[in-house]
């Protein structure tokens, strides 16, 4: 049953993904959406609770379309392949309905959670560009390798300005050089992890980055991606080299 409605809900996904907002990545890299079904007189409470179950999945095929990849394309332009499409649909089978609560009055609040990351079975195996060689980290001025310190990983914080989350982010400097993009890591490690965790706060979520991270304030200037000042792009490029932070997907963008 849950496979032909969600199959249902994926066909019609193109007619209502221009009509809601993008999906939001959280965490280490999972989509979340809630939905109530309001008490219905006549309906059992079994009933109520499927039915609160279906709008959750029905919201979460719909933001999934505007998901963004990244700071040029979201799901919907991926799934104009109807192999991806089918692709797709699979994975979102595999949804958890993470809590679905029944209130004093008989509403049920159900909670759906799609992991993007874990291995062949995930969204970013999907769209995760495949068969292409790992480029090397660009150059970087050598005098940034006086810093003495080892860094286990890296936070940008955005300020509040980064509306836009993406599977597959940039990290550019003001000058226009890509210090950090899906062509320097390895395809693996990108669809078993991710690229960035995001977090709201930095006293919460910055754990991926270790316990030593190198901090830096980040720039939004549109879309998903984050500019930093050309000597921070330096001192990023330069700090990476010693600990490879940045091929590890050590990465924390609070936004």
């Amino acid at each position: 049953m849950k496979k032909k409605f969600l199959s249902i809900l994926l066909a019609g996904l193109f007619l209502f993904a221009s009509l809601v907002s993008a999906a939001e990545i959280q965490g280490n890299g999972y989509i979340e959406v809630t939905e109530i079904q309001y008490y219905v007189q006549g309906k059992s409470l079994n009933e109520l609770k499927r039915m609160a179950e279906m709008r959750a999945y029905r919201k979460l095929a719909e933001e999934l379309g505007e998901l963004h990849i990244s700071s040029t394309s979201t799901m919907k332009d991926e799934m104009l392949d109807d192999n991806v499409k089918v692709e797709v649909e699979k994975t979102v089978h595999g949804a958890k309905i993470i809590s679905n609560v029944r209130d004093s009055e008989n509403n049920f609040t159900a909670t759906v959670r799609l992991n993007l990351y874990g291995g062949q079975n995930s969204i970013a195996n999907i769209v995760v560009p495949k068969n292409t060689s790992v480029e090397p980290f660009p150059d970087f001025n050598p005098v940034f390798l006086t810093m003495d310190t080892n860094y286990t990983g890296l936070i940008i914080d955005c300020g509040g300005q980064l509306t836009d989350t993406a599977m597959l982010p940039k990290i550019v400097s003001m000058s226009g050089k890509e210090i950090y993009s899906v062509q320097y890591l390895d395809r693996n490690m990108v669809v078993n992890r991710g690229m960035v965790a995001y977090t709201d706060s930095a006293n919460s979520g910055i754990q991926r980055a270790g316990s030593n991270p190198l901090t830096i304030q980040g720039m939004v200037m549109g879309g998903c991606d984050v500019t930093v000042s050309d000597d921070d792009a330096e001192k990023i490029l330069a700090a990476n080299s010693k600990s490879n932070f940045l091929k590890n997907c050590m990465v924390v963008f609070i936004k």
